[in-house]
């Protein structure tokens, strides 16, 4: 939990330096766009290499070299004097990072039976809400106090802590909270790749490449909107959300233990809670981006994160139970490598591109669009669900 807090820290921190770097090194939002498709890229790159180095090594050593790897780039962040030293190092961040991104979905499964993955799932995604608030919050205070090149610094020093701490753990064998026996054989490129033949993991799989696409741009970029559109200061922006984050900590628990346990025994529940909430974050987004009010802007961001913040656990969780217990490291892999590749690399690159051309104010709605894509995705698979003559009503 604690790595990857840091994991998501050393991601995020850049989110609240974005009006500081643009004036010291005179970016352009496409500029920041391409930062961020070599961080995701990188990490596309990074997540297959990590998984197949898992099924021959362990996913422990593999874990700690990754941890190992994100935070001494990460703090190398600081030595960047333009967009080609972020452009380097945050591409070695990001490759890094794909190691804990593509395993500890599958270390987590092992860990606990299906009673309670739902609800482990759920506190497992409030590193995202917790790592977050801490890059706005900590990078926007020492960007202010210091300069954006401490924040960088500063960020990349925990990670080493918990990859030291990380050593001293056991690792959990794969099935073992299945009731499997034996652990799975190593498996082939080709017999990895076979999780795509589960149809219900590959609709998910393109959701839930929508559905980060929309938090990747509508959240990471609602700093500088503030900013922008209201004049907010960053300090100002970066708090409202941080607090914001830390404050809606409680729903994701609530939700994923209320989720897990009324409808996670339905092949069709937490389905259908991705896609209601989905279409929610959508609609609330949408109405803080488009009206000019500043409270009634940050009441539906509020309502928005709220909203999607209340599945997050799901996220993962049907992640690793559309697939067989010994296909879930391979089924986290892929999962890191086609969400990175749409949310961090394709989303933040357009979002850049169409606000340098037509305004952040209208580049931001990129956010809810895809959220509400997502949603229409959830709801296919449920119709698909609904139709087969082999998906009983309840497992």
């Amino acid at each position: 939990m604690l790595l990857g807090i840091v994991c998501v820290v050393d991601a995020m921190i850049i989110s609240s330096l974005l009006t500081p770097i643009k004036a010291d090194l005179g970016l352009n939002d496409e500029a920041f766009g391409r930062i961020a498709a070599a961080f995701t890229l990188a990490g596309v790159l990074g997540a297959p290499l990590f998984g197949y180095a898992a099924g021959r090594l362990g996913r422990k050593p593999v874990l700690i070299a990754g941890a190992v790897l994100w935070s001494i780039a990460s703090a190398f962040n600081a030595l960047a004097a333009g967009v080609a030293g972020l452009l380097f190092w945050r591409a070695v961040t990001g490759f890094g990072e794909a190691a804990y991104q593509g395993l500890a979905p599958g270390w987590l499964a092992d860990l606990y039976d299906k009673r309670w993955r739902n609800l482990v799932f759920s506190v497992f995604m409030v590193r995202n809400k917790i790592g977050s608030a801490l890059a706005l919050a900590l990078g926007a205070w020492l960007a202010g106090a210091y300069n954006w090149h401490i924040a960088f610094l500063v960020s990349g020093l925990p990670g080493l802590v918990c990859a030291a701490w990380l050593a001293l753990l056991p690792e959990p064998r794969p099935g073992a909270a299945d009731g499997y026996a034996e652990a799975p054989r190593h498996l082939t490129w080709r017999e990895q790749l076979s999780v795509l033949r589960h149809g219900r993991y590959a609709a998910h799989l393109a959701a839930l490449a929508l559905f980060f696409s929309g938090t990747a741009t509508a959240q990471m970029w609602a700093p500088a909107y503030l900013h922008r559109v209201y004049a907010l200061s960053n300090a100002a922006a970066s708090g409202f959300l941080a607090t914001v984050l830390l404050a809606t900590l409680p729903v994701g628990l609530v939700g994923g233990y209320v989720f897990g346990r009324w409808l996670s025994p339905y092949r069709w529940g937490l389905t259908a809670a991705l896609a209601a909430t989905s279409l929610l974050a959508a609609g609330f987004f949408a109405q803080a981006f488009l009206t000019r009010d500043l409270a009634t802007a940050k009441l539906f961001i509020i309502l928005a994160i709220c909203a999607f913040g209340s599945t997050a656990g799901s996220l993962t969780t049907l992640l690793v139970e559309l697939v067989p217990p010994h296909l879930r490291t391979a089924a986290g892999a892929l999962g890191a490598v086609v969400v990175a590749a749409i949310s961090g690399a394709l989303a933040p690159w357009l979002l850049g591109y169409l606000s340098d051309r037509i305004g952040l104010d209208r580049a931001i709605l990129v956010g809810p669009a895809a959220y509400a894509l997502a949603g229409l995705i959830w709801i296919a698979s449920l119709v698909a669900l609904r139709f087969s003559p082999l998906s009983p009503t309840k497992d």
